[in-house]
């Protein structure tokens, strides 16, 4: 009795005279939307040369991992690939890139294959196909996995300000966009990709020679999507941040200053797995830091962005193409299990609940949105491969033998059956999210990316009238 009337005082000592603190210091007041992609800040992308400046084509790049970066390459080969309606390949039509996590890796190997060529002064036309046997595709098949664990627990890290993502940002930077293959070169001064590389300010005498690539993140406090581009960073006061390893603050640092990898390392912090990106912000004196996570917590597939950047752009015909990664099409909704799930597993469901649970209404919504201002949408994924397919399934799949004779198949161009294409959904979607990736799973996402642009033919040629 005498210990339960103690607690009942203790609680009571701590509800007495409670006081508040008002501040309405927040960068954003309440209901106020966050900032997002300005392109009056910017030279317009249609200026670069060689592409068809009346028309405006945004690349959507989803999170998922090593899977999403593959697959997107894949596709990105398709696209370039692809002709009709006047176009021989479409993909350096593609204005604007809006990634997401493992997206960004694929986007960063685009914007890195068109740096080097640019700066290598190569001779001949860009070939994507040329640069992905140069750099990109050994880039997408780094183990990133293995440089968060070293760092985990390497020692001298521990009392350091620097931490696995560090790490994580530093790799970015040496495979997907190209830092370590130009500094080994004898004719590429190498540095690393900067924003003023894909973003010009309105009035420079630059020219615009890459498309606007935005890596998509989120804000921790405010759980409020981040596109990582010189006027979001502005906006914010962003004056800091860690690139490879070491932490950079300068009160007059132009926002063009900051290295992609920066952003497209904040893009893929998946929270708990993976340490957030922390930036210095002059904002306010108090609280200095802004924290970054996976921009899949508020828009796992990178089409806000996207959709604003086309939004602005002044050509007459717009085109969105939405690279889809998912992988959880197939997830069971009942479970064998009769009794209470165990909490940690639950509580391991819970970072990605949100996006999950607005996938089955995203569809209609981009669609809803686009309509109006004629933007012309087509969708890359996996369930591509399976639309209006009644093929029956086999029993039992064998996982090896059947993603060797599907990759034969597919690297020879021979037609695949309705059967063929149930099995190949199935084996890309059982490949995990993860930030690694076998020899065979990455062989079997590049070679099904190019698969599912030929299959999506008729709807790029309908978006393309």
């Amino acid at each position: 009795m005498r210990k339960r009337l103690l607690f009942a005082l203790f609680l009571g000592l701590l509800s007495c005279n409670p006081k508040i603190y008002p501040d309405r210091t927040q960068f954003m007041k309440d209901g106020e939307s966050p900032p997002m992609v300005d392109l009056g800040y910017y030279k317009s992308v249609q200026l670069r040369p060689g592409q068809d400046s009346s028309m405006a084509v945004a690349l959507a790049i989803s999170g998922g991992g090593s899977r999403a970066a593959n697959l997107g390459l894949g596709i990105m080969l398709g696209l370039e690939d692809f002709e009709g309606q006047g176009y021989q390949g479409l993909l350096r039509e593609v204005d604007y890139l809006s990634t997401v996590s493992g997206g960004g890796f694929a986007g960063g190997a685009y914007i890195s294959a068109l740096f080097t060529h640019e700066r290598a002064k190569l001779e001949g036309p860009f070939s994507m196909r040329r640069h992905v046997q140069l750099n990109a595709k050994e880039a997408l098949a780094y183990s990133y996995t293995g440089v968060l664990v070293r760092a985990t627990f390497n020692p001298r890290l521990w009392f350091s300000h620097v931490d696995d993502g560090d790490a994580l940002e530093r790799a970015i930077d040496n495979q997907v966009l190209g830092y370590q293959l130009r500094n080994q070169s004898d004719t590429i001064t190498g540095r690393s990709i900067l924003l003023e590389d894909c973003f010009v300010p309105a009035g420079s005498e630059r020219p615009v020679t890459l498309p606007m690539m935005i890596a998509n993140a989120s804000t921790i406090n405010t759980m409020a999507i981040f596109p990582f581009t010189p006027g979001v960073l502005e906006r914010y006061g962003i004056i800091g941040y860690t690139h490879r390893m070491r932490k950079e603050v300068d009160q007059g640092l132009s926002p063009y200053e900051v290295p992609l990898a920066v952003g497209i390392k904040a893009s893929g912090s998946f929270p708990v797995f993976i340490s957030n990106s922390t930036l210095v912000s002059s904002y306010s004196e108090e609280r200095p830091y802004l924290h970054l996570i996976d921009g899949a917590m508020t828009d796992n597939i990178g089409y806000v962005s996207a959709f604003e950047a086309l939004r602005q752009d002044s050509a007459r015909h717009k085109v969105l193409l939405i690279i889809d990664a998912d992988a959880d099409g197939n997830r069971y909704t009942f479970s064998e299990k009769e009794g209470a799930l165990f909490s940690l597993g639950v509580a391991a469901r819970l970072p990605s609940s949100g996006l999950e649970a607005r996938r089955s209404r995203l569809r209609r919504e981009i669609v809803a949105d686009c309509e109006p201002l004629r933007i012309q949408q087509v969708f890359f994924s996996f369930s591509v491969l399976i639309e209006g397919n009644d093929a029956p399934l086999p029993e039992k799949i064998m996982l090896e033998e059947e993603q060797q004779r599907l990759v034969n198949l597919l690297r020879t161009g021979q037609s695949l059956t309705d059967t063929d294409q149930q099995i190949l959904y199935e084996l890309l979607t059982h490949i995990g999210t993860k930030y690694t990736i076998e020899p065979i799973e990455q062989e079997l996402l590049i070679l099904s990316g190019q698969l599912i642009v030929k299959l999506q033919r008729g709807q790029l040629l309908r978006a393309l009238r």
